[in-house]
């Protein structure tokens, strides 16, 4: 995850040292609900704002595989700062995909420029000759205490399409509205704009974003986002799920089948959910597109991913007994991270289902026709 221009002993060990860093850090940021500002800036400096930046404006331009394997070490510290770590990353692939008078706005000084972005639409938007006027609330921008840059989607009112639009951080105000069970400390407050002007250059279709085509040759920005997202989303929540099973083993003094089997079980489960999210990242890293029915595995394995890694945190939390339920238990606070994180959109079984499902079925009627 280290910049290009300056070389570090490699992700493995960057990765290491702020799992270290961030779990120092994992409890205040649960009851602060937002990253030690140390933490957030060690990520930066580590390359995850900048890993995903295209190469011409002084990025990484970095691989999937080992942004994701980077996240599970960094989660199994904080899962919230796994979290964080990649949405560093996701948001500055997004926003490699503005007009390149906008890339250079953001990035013309420097590539280390930690982006937050609400991916679904909210507040309000008009057009005007050359660019948009904004106004209104977004919700759950992840990171965005410590953001310099937000991306923001919003809804064109005369015809329903959607765009993507950065606005700077001097032209928002954040508001506290992030009360959660779990993964507390992404800080994933709302912010508000009152009539902000955004030019042309810093928008981009909604459709152009998700679709993964871009007018540069990094590989990393041509994957469609509904296979690129799934696995780097699911990476916190096995993180998690790990540091949950590490914890308990070493806190349970009891032996014996019952207790061999929750172990067994559980870390059967949490490597084969790592596994799943390693195998969704090889495909995105392979040259050429990610489509069809690579891109459907690529949202099951994700979803599946997650799932394990609850299951396994479940049991994990159900086996501590009366002691996982107490406020400053680790277990416990972890077992709430997994919660939330399998939670996300980006993770969810129905939506998978239904497309591998849907994708499957047409990919045999296609081979028959053939």
């Amino acid at each position: 995850m280290a910049p290009h221009a300056h070389p570090t002993p490699g992700p493995d060990l960057t990765a290491e040292h702020l799992a270290a860093l961030a779990a120092q850090h994992a409890a205040t940021a649960d009851n602060e609900r937002r990253l030690a500002p140390d933490v957030a800036a060690a990520l930066v400096d580590a390359g995850f704002a900048r890993h995903f930046v295209p190469a011409d404006h002084g990025g990484t331009a970095g691989s999937f595989t080992a942004l994701a394997e980077a996240v599970r070490t960094i989660a199994r510290g904080c899962p919230a700062a796994g979290w964080s770590a990649m949405i560093m990353a996701t948001s500055a692939r997004l926003a490699g995909r503005l007009p390149r008078a906008g890339r250079k706005d953001i990035w013309g000084q420097s590539a280390d420029v930690p982006i937050a972005a609400a991916l679904n639409p909210g507040g309000s938007a008009r057009r005007v000759a050359d660019g948009w006027v904004l106004s209104g609330q977004w919700f759950s921008l992840s990171g965005i205490d410590h953001a310099a840059w937000a991306l923001l989607c919003v809804t064109a009112p005369e015809d329903g399409t959607q765009h993507y639009c950065a606005v700077p951080a001097s032209r928002f105000r954040i508001e506290d509205t992030w009360f959660t069970l779990g993964m507390r400390g992404t800080g994933s407050r709302s912010v508000v704009l009152d009539e902000v002007y955004v030019p042309g250059h810093l928008s981009a279709p909604r459709d152009l974003v998700w679709q993964g085509r871009a007018d540069g040759p990094d590989d990393a920005l041509s994957a469609p986002l509904p296979a690129a997202h799934p696995p780097l989303f699911a990476a916190p929540a096995v993180g998690a799920a790990r540091a949950a099973l590490d914890l308990w083993a070493r806190a349970e003094s009891r032996t014996g089948p019952d207790r061999d089997a929750v172990l067994t079980r559980s870390a059967a489960e949490i490597d084969t959910a790592a596994l799943l999210v390693e195998q969704a990242c090889l495909r995105l890293d392979a040259p050429g597109p990610v489509g069809g029915i690579d891109a459907a595995r690529n949202g099951r394995d994700a979803a599946l991913a997650a799932d394990l890694a609850r299951t396994a945190t479940d049991r994990l939390f159900r086996a501590r007994g009366s002691r996982a339920h107490a406020a400053q238990d680790s277990v416990q606070r972890l077992w709430r991270d997994v919660q939330t994180a399998s939670s996300h959109a980006a993770v969810d079984a129905a939506r998978s289902n239904s497309l591998f499902a849907t994708t499957f079925r047409a990919s045999l009627s296609d081979h028959e026709e053939s």
